[in-house]
């Protein structure tokens, strides 16, 4: 009912928006409606990852498409106002993000059945299971904590090679024709909008049009670094594990130490440049930490930056780790239900390096979220997802320094240059 009455309110506004002149309060009366939604929608999907149910992804795709349908409703009224003031460069700005239509631009059907395919493979992603390597009739392994402890742990290479092959048994058969339907439905999408592809449409917001050229003479630049690096780890894996990884070429990604490949920090104990102490958070446990205590410790941290200070929703609602009774999405996520109140992390974390790491993480975005909750909604986005990534990023590593690590007791050894080049090894993930 309120979001059948906020679209006709809406429509009602714009009745004569031909004889109208776009001004701040035309944006403000739309803003207000807007977030609204958002925040109905937010809510709705929340309610869907923390417990990945039928009911929830009807509700959850409900709220999708009536955001959806109110966006594509202000994109075309707007288009037909009049500019107040051209030198009104802020007000120019909302108006084209108001414009700019992204997979809404699909028809309603289309849209919601994209939403649709996007919640299954998360739903498949995050439930499938596999049988265990040693107990083949024990088939309730779960990604986490399962499957990743396989991974962080000192398992064999035949074991390490028969859980990733399973895993992706378990999934990629499954996503497979739901996710050649998702490309094509975006790809649709981003030629509705102009573009020829989505892959081209992504980059739309890298405003630079040389884009493509700059990465590719950056990638250039860190090539021989990578190579030199990559060559390192193989050499160190071979150690290890013989002749699985060869000498020159491609390392097996099963090897390392992460179930995705994108992070080492499983196999630093065996890749280590310098023999000396390595902090692997195994003091968290001895001294009690809880996940929680994790993440007072990372909110301590960023306060100590004269950053604000997680509100109480924070602590009443996140989910720090793995729901025991539901099906639920794991993906570390920060959220903003916009009501400038309702601030939340989504995880499945453990008391470990990887604990203390994520949630300095993604903590990084909540101060982002609480940064920008004075702006219009519109104006509230990051200028490239790939900065709004690195908020986060920045102050993790920084987390990350021995110094900080020796000052809240998880650090004892000596600090070092060589303690140093380990600590910044294993971070450079």
């Amino acid at each position: 009912m309120l979001v059948s009455s906020i679209l006709v309110i809406f429509l009602l506004n714009f009745v004569q928006c031909k004889k109208l002149l776009l001004t701040g309060d035309v944006l403000t009366s739309l803003n207000v409606q807007l977030q609204e939604l958002m925040h109905l929608q937010k809510l709705a999907t929340w309610d869907y990852e923390t417990n990945l149910t039928d009911f929830n992804l009807a509700k959850k795709l409900e709220m999708d498409v009536n955001l959806a349908s109110f966006q594509k409703q202000a994109s075309y009224n707007l288009s037909k106002y009049k500019w107040k003031s051209e030198r009104d460069g802020v007000l120019q700005r909302e108006r084209l993000f108001y414009l700019r239509l992204e997979e809404e631009i699909l028809p309603p059907k289309k849209y919601k059945r994209l939403k649709e395919i996007m919640s299954k493979m998360i739903h498949i992603y995050s439930t499938a299971k596999i049988c265990d390597y040693s107990y083949p009739t024990k088939c309730d392994l779960a990604l986490l904590p399962d499957i990743e402890n396989i991974f962080a742990g000192n398992s064999s290479e035949d074991e390490l090679r028969y859980t990733w092959i399973e895993r992706r048994k378990a999934v990629g058969p499954k996503v497979r024709d739901l996710f050649q339907e998702y490309v094509q439905l975006v790809n649709e999408a981003a030629q509705k909008n102009g573009y020829d592809d989505a892959s081209e449409y992504y980059l739309r917001e890298h405003t630079d049009p040389d884009i493509k050229k700059k990465l590719k003479h950056y990638n250039r630049r860190l090539r021989s670094l990578y190579e030199q690096l990559h060559a390192y780890v193989r050499f160190k894996l071979r150690k290890k594990y013989g002749n699985s990884t060869s000498e020159i070429g491609s390392i097996p990604a099963h090897l390392l130490g992460d179930l995705t490949a994108q992070k080492w920090s499983g196999i630093a104990q065996v890749t280590l440049p310098y023999p000396e102490p390595y902090e692997n958070f195994d003091n968290l446990k001895q001294q009690n930490y809880t996940v929680t205590d994790i993440a007072r410790l990372a909110e301590d941290f960023y306060k100590s930056l004269n950053l604000s200070k997680m509100p109480n929703s924070f602590w009443r609602k996140s989910v720090f780790q793995k729901l025991t009774d539901t099906n639920m999405t794991c993906n570390p996520s920060a959220w903003d239900f916009y009501d400038g109140q309702n601030f939340r992390l989504k995880t499945c974390l453990k008391t470990d390096r990887e604990g203390y790491e994520t949630l300095h993480h993604w903590m990084g975005h909540i101060q982002y979220f609480l940064q920008y909750q004075g702006l219009d909604i519109k104006l509230r986005n990051a200028a490239t997802d790939a900065l709004f990534d690195s908020v986060g990023g920045a102050f993790s590593l920084a987390a990350f320094s021995l110094k900080h690590l020796k000052r809240v007791g998880l650090y004892r050894g000596e600090i070092s240059t060589k303690a140093d080049i380990n600590n910044l090894y294993t971070v450079s993930e």
